[in-house]
């Protein structure tokens, strides 16, 4: 299985920014590593599965290369990648970008990713039948409800009714990928409110979390992750990885 090596400074640095998910416990549990795993990634640059790394980039909100070592046929000295490759800069993010979808065959992490998010997007990506599209309709449907746009984020989902979201959402993952159609979720927040260009610097903002669950076809030579279109709600600039890493060191 292919590892790449971890930016563990960057990664501790994006963590304790977050409102959710800033301490070590938390974040474990979103990318599903162990509290150990990710104290080795986060003091010893541990390497990890690209998988894993996904998760990682997904949860923080940031891009793969900003929080690992990504290969290369000649990496560069240690002392000169950040030279090299310009990550002592800011790197601009545009509205409209894409992520990284993970493959999933698993209901509760749907469930929780989608009573967690402020909103869902649709994404189809595959010809669906008839059949299959009312499971795709049907699969969106259940979690969007979940979602705080569409209920209120106090109220508690009565035990039965969570039992038997959760028994249909398996269910329909079952029927679509026994149909050849693969479901694949990211994860990231949107800036507000909606703008084009960068903001002012003194204009306010805030976050909303958003979930794409991606209706796609089987990974062609074992692939478990697609790109996937994503509005962020409004440009805005990266801080460079060197900035990072003196935040978290000093």
């Amino acid at each position: 299985m292919r590892k790449v090596e971890t930016r563990g400074a960057a990664i501790k640095s994006l963590r304790t920014q977050l409102d959710r998910l800033s301490t070590q416990k938390e974040l474990a549990n979103e990318v599903g590593v162990s509290m150990r795993t990710l104290r080795k990634i986060e003091n010893e640059n541990l390497p990890v599965p690209l998988a894993t790394l996904d998760r990682l980039a997904r949860a923080l909100g940031a891009r793969r290369e900003h929080i690992a070592v990504l290969p290369s046929s000649m990496p560069p000295p240690a002392e000169s990648i950040l030279a090299n490759i310009g990550w002592d800069k800011e790197q601009l993010i545009p509205r409209f970008d894409f992520e990284i979808a993970q493959a999933t065959a698993d209901e509760h992490s749907l469930y929780e990713a989608a009573r967690s998010s402020h909103d869902l997007a649709g994404v189809i990506d595959v010809t669906l039948t008839e059949e299959t599209g009312a499971y795709a309709e049907e699969l969106l449907s259940l979690l969007r409800g979940l979602t705080w746009s569409e209920r209120n984020i106090l109220d508690e989902i009565p035990l039965a009714e969570e039992l038997a979201l959760r028994r249909r959402l398996r269910q329909l993952l079952v029927l679509l990928k026994g149909n050849d159609v693969w479901v694949y979720e990211a994860r990231y927040f949107r800036r507000l409110p909606e703008r084009s260009s960068l903001p002012p610097k003194d204009e306010a903002s805030t976050s909303e979390s958003r979930i794409s669950v991606v209706l796609g076809p089987p990974g062609e030579y074992g692939e478990t992750t697609v790109r996937v279109p994503v509005d962020y709600g409004q440009p805005y600039l990266l801080p460079p990885i060197s900035a990072l890493i003196g935040k978290a060191t000093s």
